[in-house]
């Protein structure tokens, strides 16, 4: 019998599991404290000590800045200015000016992060708690009833549902690259790795693979260490990111109701745009912008071998121009560039060896009629862009997953195979009801996915969509009402010792 004191219904806690804690991870994380209203606890799993800046803000190179203006850099779609407030708030040194269109520090844009967790987790209601499990996930399974995942410190966390906001993978060693190369002190695989860039020798000349944004970042990164010796950026095509600059806004030519169903058809539209808006007075800049709300909904109608010809071939040209340098770092480039220092290069690397002296190169240059070029370098770093290809990828828990067979990689290779919820899709094809992806190992598709004004709308959908799960009936979809915990009392979060 039920006493008036009594509940009819006893609100089982939910757990939902977020692997990664950089912009995506701790977004989806802020979004879930500020729209749960049932028992609900939020287990934040990142490696490093500090949740909220990720690989990309966690760099301390002052020189390392957006390459978004900060009037588009809110964390909530809903509340465009709340960076910019943030900003004024915060007395930065970065002189700001009411239109918004400067290029803040990343560490800035991480402390800004930190801020909105710190915020969303105190003026959360009582029920809805965010803990903060600090270790690398690198296995994960299914329990029928839930989520097990296994860090490599050994702990075990389990819970009803975990989200995989792992970011990006570093690049692949270049196919020629022989074993004792990779294996040496002279390849720096990841051009992120701070420790190896900086044993770099000041008057060694270096190769960059690649051309793109992370070659402009690893470039700034060796004058910030006084490195003086010459730098060679190779790439296919040799495509420098073009350069941001204030633009008016432009009514983009996209008609919702008729998309472009070729490539073709949206480059001929895209050119044609950007020709009437430099007659009437417009930055090319201001067209490409233009069509950012649209990218979405044209991949989708785009066929599948229409996608893979814009990969094949179009694909750089429009990175260069979508994904810009902010002005004060495309000057100094430009001066790297007008001094010699950096050179730009378009080839394939034909070759690799390690010598006494450093490493060997052979690059084919893309025209035909330029004869091979050989040189020896002292390092040589791979900026060519993250590995997406997941096939490729060794981390152990991408390995789990699809030895397990709860993941595949998408056909295009651009992440993991998920749904535009972000459900991961396992080898027989099925989509998860418990294990989901969000940010850059989902942009399948999407194909934009890796900016902060997608992620954000992203994040906060997701986290929309898994807070109003119903914890009243157990085993329940996303579309119904939530499960129960694993092993134990319905929804409890459960973080286990080292075996």
């Amino acid at each position: 019998m039920l006493t008036p004191h009594m509940p009819k219904h006893r609100i089982a806690r939910q757990h939902v599991a977020i692997v990664g804690a950089g912009f995506t991870g701790s977004m989806l994380a802020a979004h879930l404290l500020r729209r749960s209203d049932r028992p609900t606890t939020v287990t934040l799993i990142e490696r490093a000590p500090t949740p909220g800046t990720g690989l990309a803000y966690s760099t301390p190179n002052s020189g390392h800045v957006l390459n978004v203006r900060a009037y588009n850099m809110s964390a909530f779609p809903d509340d465009p200015r709340h960076f910019l407030r943030w900003l004024w708030a915060h007395d930065s040194d970065l002189p700001m000016p009411p239109s918004g269109h400067a290029f803040v520090s990343r560490a800035c844009y991480g402390a800004y992060i930190r801020d909105v967790l710190a915020e969303a987790q105190a003026a959360a209601p009582p029920q809805v708690t965010l803990k903060h499990v600090q270790g690398e996930v690198v296995d994960t399974a299914g329990t029928g009833d839930g989520i097990s995942l296994r860090l490599s410190n050994g702990l075990i966390v389990t819970a009803d549902v975990a989200a995989l906001c792992v970011g990006h993978f570093p690049p692949s060693p270049p196919a020629v690259a022989p074993t004792d190369l990779v294996a040496s002190h002279r390849f720096i695989g990841d051009p992120w790795d701070q420790q190896a860039v900086a044993a770099i020798g000041r008057d060694d000349t270096v190769l960059i693979l690649g051309t793109g944004l992370t070659m402009v970042d690893t470039v700034l990164s060796l004058e910030e260490q006084g490195h003086r010796g010459r730098i060679v950026a190779v790439s296919r095509r040799g495509l420098l990111p073009n350069r941001h600059e204030e633009v008016r806004p432009y009514k983009s030519f996209v008609c919702p109701e008729v998309m472009p169903r070729t490539v073709l058809d949206v480059l001929i539209a895209l050119k044609a745009d950007v020709r009437r808006a430099q007659d009437q007075g417009y930055d090319w800049r201001s067209a490409f912008d233009a069509l950012r709300p649209h990218h979405h909904r044209i991949w989708k109608h785009l066929p599948l071998e229409e996608r893979r010809r814009f990969l094949r071939h179009a694909r750089p040209f429009w990175e260069v121009h979508r994904h810009r340098m902010a002005p004060e770092v495309a000057d100094r480039i430009a001066a790297a560039l007008a001094s010699g220092r950096l050179s730009v290069r378009a080839g394939r690397i034909r070759s690799l060896a390690l010598t006494g002296d450093g490493v060997e190169v052979a690059v084919q240059p893309r025209r035909s009629g330029d004869g091979r070029w050989v040189m020896t370098v002292g390092a040589m770093i791979n900026a060519a862009g993250p590995e997406c290809d997941y096939e490729r990828v060794r981390h152990p828990l991408v390995r789990s997953l699809l030895d397990r067979g709860l993941a595949r990689p998408d056909e295009l290779r651009l992440g993991l195979d998920v749904t535009e919820e972000g459900a991961v899709i396992d080898a027989a094809g099925r989509a998860s009801e418990r294990l989901f992806a969000f940010g850059p190992v989902a942009k399948a598709p999407f194909w934009e996915m890796t900016a902060v004004p997608e992620l954000r709308s992203q994040c906060a959908a997701a986290a929309e969509r898994l807070a109003a799960r119903s914890a009243l009936a157990p085993g329940a979809s996303l579309t119904g009402v939530a499960g129960t915990g694993v092993g134990g009392t319905p929804g409890a979060p459960h973080v286990q010792g080292p075996a």
